[in-house]
């Protein structure tokens, strides 16, 4: 049962691609094609260059700035995973450099989420809900295929549903994964640039990432072209204004001696989930793996390092990786310059903060990207009535006479709400529940 309420349909390196996807009539085929970034056009808060790495200025004391590390999640949040996992990973065993405990970005799809749950970590511990779409087809060609009002339904309507069923204000969902990390290219961005996201985190670097963490690319805006390498294309051309790119950098596994070229290599990685183990299966070899390539950004260039990943990482027989996983937050987070936050407020460093040291951030206090305490604040009128578990037999395009559960938040902007009529889902997220913001 577990499974189920883990992944929403497979983990990322698990492809299945059926034949026959019908691909809609592209819309962006005449948009505004991005040229060369010059600094001088290119300014923050709006505006940043891809490539830009401010270690290029002599002047520049990389070992004085803080190293920022994004911790996510992908598809369902559910009960179980949180009760046997995220409990003991954020309940402040392990700090931030100001004190408080670090946080997570969640990337949310919508079979099996506990939308109660969604609504505690965010409001009561401070963590960043995402959309991860609705449906998370199996089909790699759907992806490709879909045209911007199809990754519309997709990324808008789960944000829709978050905010409709967890009461989280629609403003707060501010980035975006892709399934699969199948890019979906300008009219991926153009349906998330006019949705109003802030951000994608589904591109895919391994020419800055890998053997080149030490030089890892910094997010950036999309005004402009993209130097990033296009891993799992189709990638955008176009120029979407103000809107950012956190990269995920591929790591380094442990699988040596795969390649005979350079036996002493690992075999990249986007996700925790694709790293692979040949040896030892061990505590100490996750957490080794996970040093390995954070020490090669933190003495490198100090450009954000991600640890992405699926729950179902630390489910099952491989009890060792979680294990592995704390060990290796144990070391980080005693160090004193490492801040484990949400990819918003990385990137909300990065746009306003970015000329502010470890130690200027520590003493902004209150004031800082990462500060706690005024977020809670914010978010503390953001109840989550409990009621009933609502429960379905489904039967759409999807899901064929399946049985689906929700948990959600009796509480809506606008007053209360009960159990949708019908099972939320394309093309109706909100299942006939309002508003549906």
């Amino acid at each position: 049962m577990w499974k189920l309420g883990v992944l929403c349909l497979a983990a990322y390196f698990s492809f299945n691609v059926e034949a026959g996807t019908t691909t809609q009539k592209p819309i962006n085929d005449n948009c505004t094609s991005a040229g060369y970034c010059y600094d001088n056009d290119c300014e923050l808060p709006a505006c940043r260059c891809s490539g830009e790495d401010p270690t290029y200025d002599p002047d520049y004391d990389v070992k004085k700035y803080p190293q920022i590390l994004y911790l996510t999640y992908d598809d369902a949040f559910t009960a179980i995973a949180e009760k046997d996992f995220y409990s003991g990973l954020f309940d402040g065993t392990f700090k931030n450099p100001d004190g408080n405990a670090i946080r997570a970005t969640h990337f949310l799809c919508a079979s099996y989420t506990d939308y109660k749950l969604v609504n505690k970590y965010w409001r009561e511990l401070g963590h960043e809900m995402a959309s991860h779409s609705i449906t998370h087809k199996t089909d790699q060609n759907y992806w490709r295929g879909i045209n911007a009002d199809g990754w519309e339904n997709e990324a808008l309507g789960m944000r829709k549903m978050i905010t409709q069923f967890a009461n989280i204000p629609a403003n707060e969902i501010k980035g975006f994964r892709a399934p699969y990390l199948q890019m979906g290219g300008d009219e991926m961005y153009l349906a998330l640039s006019r949705s109003g996201f802030q951000y994608d985190c589904s591109w895919v670097s391994r020419d800055y990432g890998y053997q080149h963490l030490d030089q890892g690319l910094y997010p950036y805006t999309m005004d402009y072209d993209s130097v990033q390498d296009c891993e799992i294309g189709p990638c955008p051309t176009c120029s979407y204004p103000g809107f950012w790119v956190q990269p995920m950098l591929d790591l380094e596994d442990n699988w040596f001696e795969s390649n005979p070229l350079h036996p002493d290599w690992g075999q990249p990685c986007s996700m925790l989930d694709g790293c692979i183990f040949i040896d030892e299966q061990t505590p100490e070899a996750a957490r080794d793996m996970l040093l390995r390539n954070f020490n090669k950004t933190y003495n490198g260039n100090r450009a954000p390092f991600g640890l992405y990943m699926h729950a179902a990482w630390f489910f099952g027989e491989a009890t060792w990786h979680y294990e592995g996983y704390k060990m290796f937050l144990e070391e980080i987070t005693k160090m004193g310059d490492v801040w484990i936050v949400p990819i918003s407020e990385g990137i909300d460093y990065y746009a306003n903060f970015a000329n502010k040291t470890n130690e200027e951030i520590i003493a902004l206090g209150d004031a800082s990207p990462f500060a706690l305490t005024p977020k809670l604040t914010d978010r503390a009128s953001h109840v989550c009535d409990e009621i009933e578990p609502c429960s379905y037999i489904v039967e759409n395009d999807d899901i064929h006479k399946e049985e689906r559960y929700m948990t959600i938040c009796g509480k809506v902007a606008q007053g209360r709400q009960s159990c949708p009529k019908e099972y939320p889902w394309l093309t109706s997220p909100c299942g006939g529940n309002r508003p549906c913001a």
